[in-house]
């Protein structure tokens, strides 16, 4: 079973507009609105394989109607907790040229009883050999010690887990328990001041990461391990489109690659293979979070995968 949490859900808004134009009108077209946050999304990608999971995600009462339709709608299993706080919204501009303009609200900050309500939820849910991912923001004043306390306990209960993140927190987590980590390459910078991929992956190996996987965007990915494995996949022909959704596919197959499967056993060739087929066919959506499964299988064949060391 794969558990997604969204730490900081939001109405997901998608515009479409011929041209983003700054400084000027625009008259758009709404194509999506959606439940959403990374986490959502990567369970709205989990819906389209057909694999079990359940979303996590602290909701306020005003918007837990609309979350409850909008997963029900997706096929997307959803266990909410209870908050005060009202659901941010993040907008998206969409324009026929390929390029994706993306407006996040910062959210607000989630009280110690909502952490303490998702901390038990993820305790009394996580069973050996599931996998917990972890993805996208934390709310304003987030303590460290709540996310560490919420992972701990998931790998107390035995999962796996699959943290997408950046900032101070993920360091906190490898320092409290190894997990899988997947920034991209800006995130990866930011979190280890390395510009290079691939030492920046092994400099998160080296804080108590047991994988780390740097997104390139076009470029594909590189893995690295720590039982000393590099790997490199990527795309023959990069995709043009909306890449907003493209790491929450990503996540959402390795999420589905590693659930039930011991660390040793997994074949991260045939693991990474799907995983850019299925980033690569995000990047044909205008909405984050839906993707097509024959675009999946046209794209399989497309996918390079080099083992560097």
């Amino acid at each position: 079973m794969i558990f997604t949490l969204t730490p900081n859900p939001a109405i997901d808004i998608t515009y479409a507009v011929p041209r983003l134009h700054v400084g000027e009108s625009h008259r758009v077209s709404v194509t999506g609105t959606h439940a959403g946050g990374k986490g959502l999304n990567v369970a709205g990608v989990l819906a389209c394989m057909s694999v079990e999971h359940v979303a996590i995600a602290p909701v306020g009462e005003r918007h837990r109607g609309f979350f409850a339709e909008d997963a029900a709608q997706r096929g997307v299993r959803l266990r909410v907790v209870d908050s005060p706080v009202t659901t941010r919204r993040s907008v998206a501009v969409f324009g026929a040229d390929g390029l994706a303009t993306v407006l996040n609200e910062q959210g607000a900050s989630q009280p110690q009883q909502v952490w303490d309500e998702l901390t038990a939820t993820v305790r009394s849910s996580c069973r050996p050999g599931d996998v917990l991912t972890i993805s996208g923001s934390l709310p304003p004043s987030t303590p460290d010690d709540a996310i560490v306390e919420l992972c701990t306990a998931a790998a107390g209960a035995g999962a796996e887990l699959v943290v997408d993140g950046r900032g101070r927190w993920v360091s906190e987590v490898l320092a409290a328990t190894p997990a899988f980590v997947k920034p991209n390459a800006s995130e990866a910078a930011s979190m280890t001041g390395i510009d290079d991929p691939t030492e920046a992956a092994h400099a998160l190996v080296a804080e108590g990461a047991w994988a780390a996987l740097v997104s390139r965007g076009a470029d594909g990915l590189i893995l690295v391990t720590a039982t000393g494995r590099v790997i490199e996949a990527r795309p023959r022909t990069p995709e043009a489109g909306n890449a907003t959704g493209a790491g929450d596919a990503l996540t959402a197959a390795i999420s589905a690659g590693l659930d039930g499967t011991p660390r040793d056993e997994v074949d991260w060739p045939e693991v990474l293979r799907v995983g850019v087929a299925w980033s690569a066919a995000a990047v044909r959506q205008t909405v984050a979070g839906v993707i097509d499964r024959a675009d999946v299988e046209s794209l399989l064949g497309d996918v390079d995968i080099t083992e560097l060391a």
